[in-house]
């Protein structure tokens, strides 16, 4: 071999002993898969106790695994009714159809079936006395327009707006289901909607504690309407949606909805049923406490 050509390997040889190895090729950390959904029978017992059967979805935040009573129900769309509220409210003050949550609407003088309603009222009381005059006179500020438009940004069930801009939550053209529900509702939780975030705070402010208990507290919004089963023959549909805050910062997102059951042995009673329902199945699941006889 030529002195230059023995020059060149010797170069070449310890350049390669100066470079650093090519490190192997390690593989990609996977992401771990959600847990899967998980259908749970045994929480009808709670709706039969109080006259009614329905559906129940609990979404635990940290696991990422949703629990349901009645997976087909859940996926059925129904009225929102009164749930409906708090999508009215973000549109109101995301469109400046209302300027601030404490505006105040005043009382037409017109008497109606809920005492409390008989008086001037703004979004927040409104929303926590579930006032239906004041939320209709909010829509019709708003407009049909408006609210397609919102739907287009951020989806609410089917859409629907129905011929009377101040009855489509009620008369059945919009419709949701419960685990649209629970994902609209922990969307606005964590303040991931398409609205701006500082609506979104607002709205959150809004939205009326239902339960407060050692540490945890219940929030929600509930509905109550009418759905057409047989024809002709008007069903009563409760609802509650909401989520559970507890105080080691765990939460869970809920909806339930529920209907008398003729077979049950007693009749539903539906203002105070829906939420002593939500409350043993946050309890049996350990998102609220029993008391010392074993009751929500």
């Amino acid at each position: 071999m030529t002195r230059p050509a023995l020059l060149a390997a010797a170069l070449a040889a310890g350049l390669a002993g100066c470079l650093p190895a090519t490190p192997s090729a390690s593989p990609a950390p996977t992401a771990s898969a959600p847990p899967a959904d998980v259908s749970r029978p045994d929480w009808a017992r709670f709706f039969q106790a109080e006259g009614g059967t329905g559906t129940f979805v609990l979404l635990d935040i940290e696991t990422g695994q949703t629990s349901r009573l009645d997976p087909e129900r859940a996926g059925r769309r129904y009225l929102p009714a009164s749930t409906f509220k708090v999508y009215n409210a973000l549109v109101a003050l995301e469109t400046g159809a209302v300027s601030d949550p404490d505006s105040v609407f005043a009382w037409d003088g017109v008497e109606r079936a809920v005492p409390v309603w008989d008086q001037d009222h703004t979004l927040r009381s409104g929303m926590e006395s579930s006032v239906v005059w004041l939320y209709q006179r909010v829509a019709r500020e708003v407009g049909r327009d408006r609210y397609l438009a919102a739907f287009d940004r951020q989806p609410y069930g089917n859409g629907r707006v129905g011929p009377d801009v101040g009855l489509f939550w009620l008369d059945g053209s919009l419709q949701i289901s419960a685990d649209e529900q629970v994902r609209f509702v922990d969307g606005l939780r964590r303040g991931a909607l398409a609205f701006r975030p500082g609506v979104q705070a607002a709205v959150r402010d809004l939205v009326p504690v239902l339960v407060e208990q050692d540490g945890a507290r219940v929030l929600g919004k509930t509905g109550w309407g009418d759905f057409e089963g047989a024809p002709g023959a008007p069903v009563p549909l409760g609802w509650i949606v909401g989520w559970v805050e507890r105080g080691d910062g765990r939460a869970a997102v809920f909806a339930l909805n529920v209907e008398p059951d003729p077979d049950a042995p007693r009749d539903l009673d539906m203002g105070p049923a829906r939420l002593r329902v939500a409350r043993a199945v946050l309890a049996a699941e350990g998102w609220l406490a029993a008391d010392a006889d074993g009751k929500p």
